[in-house]
């Protein structure tokens, strides 16, 4: 696979029209599609997953995400700054996103979400686990707009580790998502799995 600035492999990313069934929603049909991108990490596994889940790092690395906060008043101090930083099983968080890249904190949209699975899995061997992390769409009535997000992490034999994230959207109005957002949210899936690879790598 092409390498990217000497670090993670170039993520493979794309639009299915024939849309990948999810945890919560299952299959769905109608106007519903997935954004899908995967790409191959020179890191373990368990630094990928911490490096999806702390997102008190997003801002280093993170242009499609820079940051993330927590609804619950007690995950911030009495002086108000964001005490919680790591994604968990259960917690509801918000996504601020920079949809076009245009790097402006006026121009974040937020999207909030539910995180609803923490799967680990392990092989015969010490070194070999492998992770699913399932984020539940909530920026909208689920009869107008379902989305759902799955992340698997998979350990392979040369050392390197395989992340695949795909979202697949349904509804009513995962048409008009499709229609005008669907090749910006290629390239955005295709940039958060480049920068997350490269900053796992790094750190590890």
């Amino acid at each position: 696979m092409q390498q990217n600035d000497g670090y993670a492999g170039a993520a493979k990313a794309e639009l299915l029209r024939s849309p990948l069934p999810t945890p919560n929603w299952g299959q769905q049909r109608g106007s519903a599609f997935t954004v899908r991108a995967v790409t191959s990490i020179s890191a373990t596994s368990s630094s990928v997953l911490g490096a999806l889940l702390d997102t008190s790092k997003y801002p280093t690395w993170n242009r499609f995400v820079p940051r993330v906060t927590f609804s619950d008043v007690s995950d911030t101090d009495a002086h108000g700054s964001q005490q919680k930083t790591q994604l968990s099983e259960g917690l509801t968080f918000t996504e601020h996103v920079d949809m076009f890249g245009n790097g402006k904190p006026s121009g974040l949209v937020k999207v909030k979400l539910l995180m609803t699975t923490l799967e680990k899995s392990e092989s015969n061997s010490v070194e070999k686990t492998d992770y699913k992390v399932v984020w539940l769409g909530k920026a909208y009535p689920d009869w107008a707009l379902r989305s759902e997000r799955v992340h698997t992490i998979i350990s392979n034999s040369d050392g390197t580790t395989t992340y695949n994230v795909f979202e697949t959207f349904s509804g009513p109005l995962a048409l008009l998502v499709r229609l005008f957002l669907g090749p910006t949210l290629v390239k955005r899936f295709k940039q958060w799995n480049e920068e997350l690879g490269n900053h796992a790598e790094q750190g590890s």
